[in-house]
């Protein structure tokens, strides 16, 4: 389980640094590291709820709060 967490926060982790670097060479505007933590910790809280019936996805949860 704790491999499947892992990597659902790469894949979230890579994607809210590919959307910061995005934003800055396109749009010139960086956003703050508070503001990419608090979008990777909300998606991945939205990830898992969305699949919380699944088998592999009851317990991550607990994990991702710890």
């Amino acid at each position: 389980k704790f491999a499947l967490l892992r990597k659902l926060a790469t894949h979230t982790l890579i994607f809210h640094l590919w959307k910061q670097r995005n934003n800055l060479v396109h749009n010139q505007i960086s956003m703050l590291a508070s503001v990419v933590f608090h979008g990777i910790d909300r998606e991945m809280k939205n990830i898992i709820s969305a699949r919380r019936l699944r088998k592999h996805f009851k317990s991550l949860m607990i994990m991702w709060l710890r």
